[in-house]
């Protein structure tokens, strides 16, 4: 299924969507400054609406919000087992100098 991406952003994700306006995709996220200073952007789960998924839109979201990420001086903590995947195989590797294994600041408490 083709589609014109859409990118889009608000407080809890990065997503993308349809020729029509439809969201289908997302890649929620969630900014945390532990006690050192050190900026660093959650990524819990990663969503595509069954229709559009097989054709790659779960990589290239991932990669716009990444790209974004490090951009804004955020370091990655990937929680979502699909982005922390994505992180290790992708461009020779080339995101990992950005990751940062979850610890237990990275998980809400509420």
């Amino acid at each position: 299924m083709t589609t014109q991406s859409r990118w889009f952003r608000d407080e809890e994700s990065f997503g993308i969507t349809n020729e029509t306006g439809d969201v289908i995709g997302r890649n929620l996220y969630r900014d945390v400054e532990p006690a050192n200073g050190t900026k660093k952007r959650v990524f819990p789960g990663i969503f595509v609406h069954p229709d559009y998924r097989g054709a790659g839109l779960a990589g290239e979201l991932t990669k716009h919000s990444l790209d974004q990420t490090i951009l804004e001086g955020y370091r990655i903590v990937p929680i979502c087992p699909y982005v922390a995947k994505w992180v290790r195989e992708h461009d020779n590797g080339a995101y990992l100098q950005y990751r940062d294994e979850p610890s237990a600041e990275h998980f809400h408490d509420d």
